[in-house]
């Protein structure tokens, strides 16, 4: 119990009191009714004691999730961005293996021709994976960077430059799909010639 509500209580006690024509009260009584507040009043401290430590455990739970959900996501997109750079970097090594194959054979050239397109697809696709890690560095440069007075400036640049590094990756992801499909059509019509 706070210090007013103790009062309150005792004013109530004698206001009955009071009511019913008393005018004294004896000594001991009163010291039990002392007693009997002042144990209330210890475990209602204990009680919000208690309820605080909870909150507080709650508030450090709640704030550690946020926390490793957070570093799942930049791994996340840490790992969508390396692999994006290895499927289609390696997709550009097997194309120029192929194509410098086809450089040495009569009637490769037409064929190198229909696989230059997926090559530029393949290498832009490399392009995005490392202009998106810039954006992804970015972002989190900015969000280390917002303090309370510049805040809200450096989380929207932030938030900005983490939406173009989603979509520069998405792009990648795109491009490797034409670029398959292209591929596919350039060697499919080879033997089909």
């Amino acid at each position: 119990m706070e210090a007013q509500e103790i009062i309150d209580a005792f004013r109530r006690q004698v206001a009955q009191l009071e009511a019913k024509g008393m005018t004294q009260v004896q000594v001991v009584a009163l010291a039990a009714y002392l007693d009997a507040l002042q144990k209330d009043a210890a475990n209602s401290n204990e009680h919000r004691k208690r309820e605080h430590e909870g909150l507080l455990a709650q508030y450090a739970a709640a704030n550690e999730q946020s926390i490793e959900m957070f570093r799942a996501v930049l791994e996340t997109g840490k790992t969508g961005l390396q692999t994006l750079l290895v499927i289609n970097g390696g997709a550009v090594i097997a194309l120029m293996g192929v194509m410098s194959n086809l450089a040495t054979r009569s009637g490769g050239d037409l064929l190198a021709r229909y696989l230059a397109l997926p090559l530029l697809q393949f290498g832009i696709g490399v392009l995005c994976g490392a202009v998106g890690f810039a954006f992804r560095y970015f972002s989190q440069a900015c969000y280390a960077a917002a303090d309370e007075g510049e805040k809200n400036r450096y989380t929207t640049w932030g938030d900005w430059l983490r939406y173009t590094a989603i979509a520069v990756g998405i792009s990648g992801y795109v491009l490797f799909g034409f670029a398959l499909v292209n591929a596919y059509h350039g060697v499919l019509w080879s033997f089909t010639r």
